[in-house]
């Protein structure tokens, strides 16, 4: 039985033309997040998921690597259930363009509204070149 399992297994591969010993990517090469979190301030490499409704500015961190010479970030600020706004307000964004290969860190910042963050859910999508790559939560709690 053993054995037919292995023939099967080594047809497989053969007819698929990937070797035992090579490794099939998950997906393309290309830029790729390596960190992405929302923070209290865009120094912080620990992530916060609860603000008060007082807190001045909220800060979607991010690290980038394999970026090209022109990848784009972006960053979709939503409130998804907010109270007072309807669902998928989209609150503001942000877009950075690198100028060089390589990897990058940085920050987009979402400030509070004059009236105080409503308390709710927000996100923030994270978008590499037009394709949303990952999207963060964080929610604020009224005081």
């Amino acid at each position: 039985m053993k054995s037919l399992a292995l023939f099967v297994l080594t047809t497989a591969l053969w007819t698929s033309g990937v070797s035992a010993s090579e490794e099939t990517p998950s997906r393309a090469a290309g830029p790729r997040l390596k960190l992405a979190m929302v923070t209290a301030d865009k120094f912080s490499r620990t992530e916060q998921t609860v603000f008060p409704s007082d807190f001045p500015r909220i800060f979607a961190v991010y690290q980038v690597a394999d970026a090209a010479q022109g990848t784009k970030l972006k960053a979709v600020w939503i409130a998804d259930r907010v109270e007072g706004l309807e669902a998928k307000t989209k609150l503001t964004e942000g877009e950075s363009t690198f100028s060089a290969k390589g990897e990058y860190m940085g920050a987009f910042s979402c400030p509070r509204p004059p009236k105080g963050w409503a308390a709710g859910t927000y996100l923030v999508e994270l978008s590499v070149d037009g394709t949303v790559r990952k999207t963060l939560s964080f929610r604020v709690e009224k005081q």
